[in-house]
């Protein structure tokens, strides 16, 4: 069982912003067939409403082998399947569904990467209003290029060319300051401040690229 809290204050406001402003949102949640639906509508408000409402968040669980969110509206309940979806709106929070299960990963921050994080523990701690929540499904953090891209973990073992965060490092030597500062810590906030220090070029020129070895 792993842990899960909010990021501290010490990291940039943007990213605490990111994870305080769902308090103010309303409980609707909104699906996602694919990206473009979210990319060509979203507006710097994080609320605006996009895609197809199926109301509150109520819990997601195992069913024939898939994952499945389960979501109340004018109190009818409906199952989604993970895979059957590109990702969801909850409380102005973008949920992506990782090929990895299929299960949800939070988005946490957009740059020159997108950092996401464990969904289990996340949709726990929007729906609840919790600062710290466990998961046992997945893992910690991931990583993709754009919210197009496919999804990784973080975790980035030095001779590792051939799982999916391998491959991944091989496809983008552009982010190589950031993947030696992860490496394979399996460490939230040190994972978190190597995104943070990448997205402010603390981690040194991001053209000075070594060879993956």
């Amino acid at each position: 069982m792993m842990l899960i809290t909010l990021i501290s204050r010490r990291l940039t406001l943007g990213l605490v912003a990111a994870l305080t402003l769902f308090q103010e949102a309303d409980a609707q949640a909104y699906l996602l067939h694919s990206p473009d639906t979210f990319l060509l509508q979203r507006t710097t408000n994080p609320f605006k409403p996009i895609g197809e409402p199926v109301g509150e968040f109520v819990d997601i669980f195992p069913a024939m082998g898939q994952w499945t969110l389960l979501f109340e509206k004018d109190g009818v309940k409906r199952k989604v399947k993970c895979k059957d979806i590109w990702g969801f709106l909850y409380k102005g929070v973008l949920f992506r569904i990782n090929d990895e299960g299929p299960i949800p990963v939070r988005l946490m921050t957009e740059g020159e990467v997108c950092y996401y994080e464990n969904g289990f523990a996340h949709l726990r701690m929007v729906r609840d209003d919790l600062e710290v929540a466990t998961y046992d499904v997945g893992n910690a953090a991931y990583l993709s290029k754009d919210l197009k891209g496919p999804i990784v973990p973080a975790r980035f073992k030095a001779d590792d060319t051939r799982s999916p965060s391998g491959l991944f490092r091989t496809e983008y030597p552009m982010l190589e300051p950031l993947y030696r500062c992860i490496g394979d810590n399996d460490q939230m906030d040190p994972i978190r401040q190597c995104v943070v220090d990448f997205e402010s070029g603390l981690l040194g020129d991001r053209r000075e690229v070594d060879p993956v070895r």
